[in-house]
């Protein structure tokens, strides 16, 4: 405490001394009424500034007669503080030095260890003010599959998110998903196209994301980030974060994983026409190894599930189930599965089988 009281005092002294130096230099005239007039009687004169720093003994102007007078100098550098001018520069003065102060030290956000180059707000925030000042219906008709985003309303998030932005996130990790990058360098993908120019932030915050706590029960914000009550009064570096952690969440939820050690994984997917119902099933039968998914359909639909060098599918008019199957496909081979519902943009699950 004592070295930023020391700080302080210091910096408050050089603003004084600024002060003082634009007072005697940028004030050209004052009236001193210490000084007589030229006719030798008493009254008012007009001086330059630096003549505030002396006052006369006698009636003669001889500057050889002059003396300083402390008192005199503050009674006039308070005069003249009253000023609107000075009162103004006086402001501008301590402006710009806790501007400066404030470049030289960059305040950190709770989850940082050293200072990074984040863009400002206006920059980088995926909230258009034009959607965001639309009215529900135009804001839904411009939000991809939006059929598809009552399962990411359920999210463990810290802060809830705009459905326009949980659309944009849905579409871009659908695609994400497909590929063989490593997680880090998936949660990146899907968001990067939302903060141009910040991958070397995004990288940064991705591995702090990864290090969070799993997805099964409420998910607590990671360790030491304090997030606002929602994600447009978020700052950008804030926002990154809860985009990283949303594209986590999806990922997780489009990749079906199975192995021989765990031939079976069950999935729901919530929708608003209803709840999408996965079966996924892995293992050999007497001649080759296969792939079985059932999904039980809200509505009428299709079911195609895809490998690299195979495909099948299914469809029904109805609410209902259907079934895919694929054969040969060996561990560490990968399909992809596509559910359509009628005038809906399809939802692509990735299909992983491990060992």
């Amino acid at each position: 405490m004592n070295d930023d009281s020391d700080a302080l005092q210091r910096n408050l002294l050089e603003l004084l001394q600024d002060l003082v130096l634009f007072t005697t230099s940028e004030s050209s005239e004052v009236v001193n009424p210490v000084i007589d007039g030229s006719d030798g009687q008493s009254g008012a004169s007009v001086v330059s500034a630096p003549d505030l720093l002396i006052s006369q003994d006698a009636p003669s102007v001889d500057s050889s007669q002059f003396k300083f007078d402390a008192s005199s100098q503050r009674k006039n550098l308070l005069k003249l503080g009253e000023t609107p001018a000075v009162q103004d520069r006086f402001h501008t003065l301590l402006k710009h030095r806790l501007q400066s102060e404030i470049q030289q030290n960059l305040p950190l956000f709770p989850w940082e260890t050293e200072v990074h180059d984040y863009e400002t707000e206006s920059t980088v925030g995926f909230v258009d003010s034009a959607v965001l000042a639309a009215p529900p219906a135009a804001v839904n008709q411009s939000i991809p599959a939006q059929v598809w985003l009552h399962q990411l309303k359920v999210l463990n998030l810290p802060v809830a998110l705009p459905d326009r932005l949980l659309g944009q996130l849905l579409e871009r990790c659908q695609n994400v998903v497909q590929s063989s990058l490593l997680e880090g360098a998936k949660l990146v993908k899907s968001v990067e196209d939302l903060f141009p120019g910040q991958s070397q932030s995004l990288n940064q915050l991705a591995g702090m994301v990864m290090t969070s706590p799993a997805r099964s029960g409420a998910m607590p914000p990671p360790s030491g980030a304090n997030y606002p009550t929602n994600y447009e009064s978020a700052v950008p570096a804030q926002q990154m974060v809860l985009s990283l952690l949303a594209a986590r969440e999806i990922i997780a939820a489009l990749t079906l994983t199975v192995s021989l050690r765990q031939p079976t994984l069950e999935r729901q997917w919530l929708t608003e026409l209803g709840a999408l119902s996965l079966q996924v099933d892995y293992g050999l039968d007497a001649t080759a190894a296969k792939l079985r998914i059932q999904g039980t359909l809200p509505c009428g639909g299709t079911l195609t599930l895809r490998s690299e060098h195979l495909e099948a599918s299914a469809q029904r008019a109805t609410a209902g189930v259907l079934s895919v199957e694929l054969f040969d496909l060996a561990p560490h081979q990968s399909g992809v599965l596509e559910v359509c519902l009628p005038e809906q943009k399809p939802l692509v699950f990735a299909v992983r089988i491990t060992d």
